[in-house]
């Protein structure tokens, strides 16, 4: 009889220093900064890990770390196989933003989000839209470290890391089919980071949506698992030909792109007041706007829009609750110039208006919901 995954427990392995900072799993299994293959190893070494050896498979579901009360909530399943295509399916609602330090190992990697924003395509005015489920491809160059955020609230995620003797040997498989890919990577620098926004197909969106919501257990979900992210990674790659031979929009970023996206976040963060276009901060940082609005919803998990307003959200439930500022005051200091923007606006993220946030306490905090879609920083354009 299979055993199932048994229920999420703290990871024995975890650092409590890290834990505090809020990383993902690399940090949960090993520490922060750890390379995902050591994030794996551990998990295969755990005795609560379920294998099936002669496969090639192991896997188990970790618990997102958090203090209790804090708000995190959900897991990680986390399955190898073997040890050449990594998988991780999150399941989670994240109190805040977790953080963690990406070092280079050579995976290719597909990340499919489908809870939040979702597809990213841009149309013949470089304008950004936002649709349904998101999948993002990207390969690190060899000797870049960067850090990945996933933003506060609900995240159902599937990332797949497939190392590069198996996608080589893909692409081998695949022939002239896989060449632009095999090019397309080549050209990628040891201080780069190369991505790609595609649209998914609704077969690789069902397949997703099923592993979510699996209810098979042992070494049957390990083998559920296996069929279901092959089929996803086939198809992707079938896209990303597709891509390639349409000439879309992907991107290589340096390590000056990634460094400059970082100041964005922090101008952000550093004057909340403030209210700048999105190419008004290209041109602060010294970008351009394609670049940012692509580059920091890779890195960031979210728009520059949606961290802006997210920030702005935060920071004003936190000045009504914690400083029990009045309303007029709160709406100019997250920067609207009328109360009845940021009341409307308000409602609109929290579900709830300014005034009645007076009702929460200390570590009470309501979920934000998915914020509106638009291009300025601003939280309302009409400001």
């Amino acid at each position: 009889m299979d055993r199932p995954l048994p229920d999420p427990q703290p990871v024995s392995h975890a650092d409590p220093a890290a834990i505090e900072a809020h990383g993902l799993f690399r940090t949960a299994l090993a520490h922060h900064g750890a390379p995902l293959t050591e994030a794996y190893r551990r998990l295969r070494e755990d005795p609560r890990c379920v294998s099936a050896p002669a496969l090639g498979l192991y896997g188990r579901t970790v618990d997102v770390p958090g203090k209790t009360g804090e708000g995190d909530e959900g897991a990680w399943k986390m399955i190898s196989l073997r040890d050449e295509i990594f998988v991780a399916i999150s399941d989670c609602q994240y109190a805040r933003a977790r953080t963690e330090l990406v070092p280079p190992e050579g995976f290719v990697e597909f990340h499919y989000l489908v809870t939040g924003p979702a597809h990213v395509g841009v149309d013949d005015t470089d304008h950004v839209q936002v649709d349904a489920p998101n999948g993002i491809i990207c390969y690190q160059g060899a000797g870049l470290h960067y850090q990945i955020t996933c933003p506060q609230g609900p995240r159902r995620a599937l990332g797949l890391y497939v190392s590069s003797r198996y996608f080589q040997r893909l692409l081998d498989a695949l022939g002239v089919e896989g060449e632009p890919i095999r090019a397309r990577l080549a050209a990628v620098k040891a201080d780069e980071l190369y991505h790609l926004q595609m649209r998914l197909t609704l077969e690789a969106v069902q397949s997703i949506e099923q592993l979510l919501a699996s209810a098979h257990r042992g070494v049957r979900e390990l083998l559920f698992v296996e069929a279901k992210c092959l089929a996803i990674l086939y198809a992707s790659v079938g896209v990303w030909t597709d891509s390639l031979r349409a000439s879309a929009p992907d991107e290589i970023l340096s390590a000056r792109d990634l460094m400059l996206m970082e100041r964005a976040r922090r101008m952000i963060d550093d004057d909340l007041k403030k209210t700048m276009t999105i190419p008004d901060l290209a041109r602060a940082v010294g970008t351009n706007a394609s670049k940012l609005k692509r580059a920091f919803k890779f890195l960031h998990g979210v728009t520059v829009f949606e961290y802006s307003l997210r920030r702005r959200m935060q920071e004003a439930l936190r000045l009504l609750v914690d400083e029990r500022q009045a309303v007029g005051q709160v709406a100019a200091a997250v920067g609207y110039q009328h109360q009845t923007s940021f009341t409307t606006s308000f409602r609109d993220f929290y579900g709830f208006a300014p005034k009645d946030a007076r009702q929460l306490r200390g570590g009470e905090r309501a979920p934000a919901s998915d914020p509106v879609r638009g291009e300025a920083l601003h939280a309302d354009p009409r400001d």
